[in-house]
């Protein structure tokens, strides 16, 4: 076995009548002779990892028989383990404690393993104990270097962390400050629980102080009598409260320290993996001939080795030289792939199809996201916002207001051009005798406003008509307000119909207006060829008195009706929508939060020189186009240029706007450029809905040493749990502080490309993966060292 395919469930506290200097008849059962009633208990419970673990004593017979059982095929347990409880007493915060810490030791040294025996009792069978039925912390560390075999310590922790009462041996008898120092010295792998209840409080107590990462809970059964199991005696109650820990490792003593050191290997469920999620089982490949088959697992799989080995060729071949949603890579770049494989007669089989890909990050790939701002809601992120807010209504409200300011400007710059059209002629200043002749006083005025303001009406209303229209559509609408919509839009026709026919009926007696005008026109034209020099100056005489004053009498109605608009409305805020997840909060929202008169006059000001002094309200045609930035236009277009910045300022403030916020922080202030990695490897590592294998190159070519100490590692932790994981990297935090669940070496042996794959804890006859990682990883022998904590014990590297 080269990688985990499920957790396995573990008991590593279980006495034999080898305990019964403290434990006396409670374990007269449990005789060698009665072993197979143990093996037939575990195989019932499904026990996978075990070992017997007496106080203050082994049995290498004992353990023997049991191992004996071992990978049967009629039963469950695959690993049994040489173990001892001891009895060690500490100085706590209150004086001497005695604390019950199981020892496991590593079964590969078989002859170190019998001598544990003669090194914990003397020829009578009698502990070698230094204190009162105990050892002295000393002492138990002189112990262990005398069996010089790697060991994990596992300390009694039957009462939770949090109860205010210490149970007699617990670790935490010792006091808080002591219990603390143990804790950050990282003296013991674990420490061990029964009552289920006590897990809730347990985890309650390691959030609180901030110690998720530095405790890891297991279960033992404690069982004293095996007929019994998995219950401590006949006299504990049938409906235990015990539940058993699974481990996710490889079955060996390396497996299970990986699994100590990384509470993510331990739970109370086997829920490692998710079996539902699409995965690749394994990679074919063959090179000079040789086939080669690499196990993969469910979780993480990084691919290590020598530079310009083909790693990244590697995982473009196995996607088809496909980027994601099915981009092609650059020919070149394929071309170079396919060469390679050739010149070194390399055939890669296992191909992954594009469904089955979740997303492929290429090496660099997310900084280039981030520099070009891409990750907005038409890619990766759209999913998790809200909809867009729906900005007509507030521009509807801010358009009246603006048509109203935009009216009150044509029709001053139309009276001011009217003044400016009234012209100069000279007065009479002696009347001269009137002939006989006709004189033309004025033209017959077309209602142009009454048009244009029926046909607005007319507008809007069908306008109104088709929003109903499509507001029927909508299949979340309910029936009966269809209904009502429907009643509605038919009134609203018939009134649309109305103005229609007002307007037709202006329109008619403006063409009726424009013929008697022309006819006018066409007789004054004939008239004035007949009549004498002298009847055509009194005849213009008069139509210029009577048109002027007809134009001063228009002028002044004009300025009496044509008032400062009113631009004020009543305070609206305008609501941001938002999904909460995880920590961030997406927000979908508009420019802007709010409006108001404020807003119309800071708008209009926002679109002039903000030295003008002059009121917008006051500007002549000419001031106006002297006041728009950077216009090259007349002043007759100075008007429609303002209504255009407007308006387009208008749209940017109504548009849509997409912001992430963490928790708590102002939603309208989008998140600094820098989290844009976290936030887009939290949503990856959060994400189910879409199964699939995530590829990432070199992911350290993308996030600072301190984001992938401070967040990155715990990503892709949980990320491993949802979906697989296919990795090229060169950084020992991703190997092994990572904790990935298979490593594949690619390398050279004298040109000869070397494959080895399997755990971190893998090793056999030809290879060990941690020393592979050692050798061929920059720092990952310190590393390494870090991950496999000693105290005093025999160090593993």
């Amino acid at each position: 076995m080269k990688v985990v395919e499920s957790g396995y469930k573990m008991d590593l506290h279980i006495h034999s009548v080898f305990s019964r200097g403290k434990d006396h008849s409670k374990v007269a059962f449990n005789t060698l002779e009665n072993v197979g009633v143990l093996a037939n208990k575990l195989n019932e419970n499904g026990v996978q990892i075990c070992a017997i673990t007496d106080h203050d004593a082994f049995s290498y017979d004992m353990y023997k028989s049991l191992k004996g059982y071992e990978l049967k095929s009629d039963c469950s347990i695959i690993k049994v383990f040489p173990g001892v409880e001891f009895s060690v007493e500490f100085e706590g915060d209150c004086g001497l404690q005695v604390l019950h810490v199981i020892a496991v030791f590593n079964d590969e040294n078989d002859e170190a393993v019998k001598l544990i025996e003669s090194i914990l009792v003397n020829d009578k069978g009698v502990s070698k104990y230094d204190r009162h039925e105990a050892f002295s912390e000393e002492r138990f560390l002189a112990i262990l270097r005398q069996i010089n075999l790697d060991t994990i310590l596992i300390v009694h922790q039957k009462n939770s962390l949090a109860s205010s009462k210490p149970k007699k041996n617990d670790a935490n008898s010792l006091g808080e400050a002591k219990f603390k120092e143990i804790v950050y010295t990282d003296y013991f792998e674990a420490y061990e629980f029964k009552n289920r209840k006590n897990e809730v409080f347990n985890k309650y107590y390691l959030v609180k102080e901030e110690l998720v990462d530095d405790i890891r809970f297991i279960t033992g059964s404690d069982c004293h009598d095996w007929r019994v199991y998995p219950r401590e005696d006949e006299n504990e109650k049938e409906n235990t409260d015990f539940v058993y820990t699974y481990v996710k490792c490889i079955p060996s003593f390396r497996g299970l320290v990986m699994a100590m050191t990384d509470h993510r290997r331990i739970k109370r469920v086997n829920s490692f993996f998710n079996s539902a999620e699409t995965y690749i089982p394994k990679l074919e490949l063959s090179v000079n001939g040789e086939k080669h088959i690499i196990p993969l697992s469910r979780g993480i799989n990084v691919i290590i080795g020598d530079n310009s080995i083909g790693k990244s060729l590697l995982l473009h071949r196995i996607t088809d030289y496909r980027k994601t949603q099915g981009k092609l890579l650059n020919n070149q770049v394929v071309k170079g792939y396919k060469q390679y494989l050739k010149s070194n007669n390399i055939e890669i089989e296992t191909v992954i199809s594009e469904s089955d890909v979740f997303e492929f990050d290429m090496q660099g790939e997310i900084r280039t996201k981030f520099e070009q701002n891409s990750l907005k809601p038409d890619d990766f992120l759209k999913p998790y916002y809200p909809a867009a807010i729906v900005a007509d209504p507030y521009k509807e409200k801010i358009t009246r207001k603006l048509e109203l300011v935009f009216d009150y400007l044509e029709k001053k710059f139309d009276i001011a051009q009217k003044e400016a059209q009234l012209g100069k002629f000279e007065l009479l200043k002696e009347p001269i005798e009137q002939s006989e002749s006709i004189s033309f006083v004025g033209n017959i005025s077309r209602d142009k406003g009454r048009v244009e303001g029926y046909s607005k009406v007319e507008s809007d209303i069908n306008t109104i008509i088709q929003q109903f229209e499509t507001l029927n559509s909508n299949k979340y609408l309910e029936k009966t307000d269809k209904e009502k919509l429907s009643e509605i839009s038919e009134q609203l026709l018939e009134i649309a119909k109305l103005y229609e026919r007002k307007r037709l009926l202006v329109e008619s007696e403006n063409k009726k207006k424009a013929l008697v005008q022309s006819a006018i026109a066409k007789f004054k034209e004939e008239y004035q060829s007949s009549v004498s020099d002298m009847q055509k100056l009194i005849s213009n005489y008069n139509e210029n008195v009577n048109s002027a004053a007809d134009s001063i009498a228009e002028i002044l109605y004009l300025k009496r009706r044509n008032n400062i608009p009113d631009v004020s409305m009543v305070k609206e805020y305008i609501p941001i929508a938002t999904e909460r997840v995880y920590n961030y909060e997406f927000n979908s929202r508009l420019g802007i939060t709010e409006i108001d008169e404020k807003y119309i006059t800071n708008l209009l000001k926002s679109v002039i020189n903000k030295n003008a002094k002059t009121e917008i309200w006051s500007m002549s045609q000419d001031e106006l186009c002297d006041n728009l930035p950077y216009f090259r236009g007349t002043p007759s277009d100075a008007l429609e240029e303002l209504k255009n910045r407007v308006y387009t300022q208008v749209h940017e403030d109504l548009s849509s706007k997409f912001t992430i916020t963490q928790a708590g922080k102002d939603r309208t202030q989008e998140l600094s450029a820098g989290l844009d990695s976290q936030i887009y490897f939290d949503m990856l590592s959060y994400e189910t809905k879409h199964s699939g294998v995530y590829i990432i190159d070199q992911p350290e070519d993308n996030i600072s040493q301190k984001a992938i100490r401070d967040y990155l590692l715990d990503r892709f932790k949980v990320m491993g749990e949802h979906r697989q994981v296919l990795m090229v990297t060169h950084r020992p935090q991703f190997i092994v502080n990572l904790d990935v669940d298979n490593v594949i070496f690619i390398g050279k042996d004298e040109e000869e490309l070397v494959i080895r794959s399997g755990a971190l804890e893998y090793q056999d006859e030809d290879y060990c993966i941690l020393d592979i990682i050692a050798e061929n990883i920059e720092g990952g022998l310190e590393t390494l060292r870090r991950r496999w904590k000693r105290y005093e014990k025999n160090p593993a590297f």
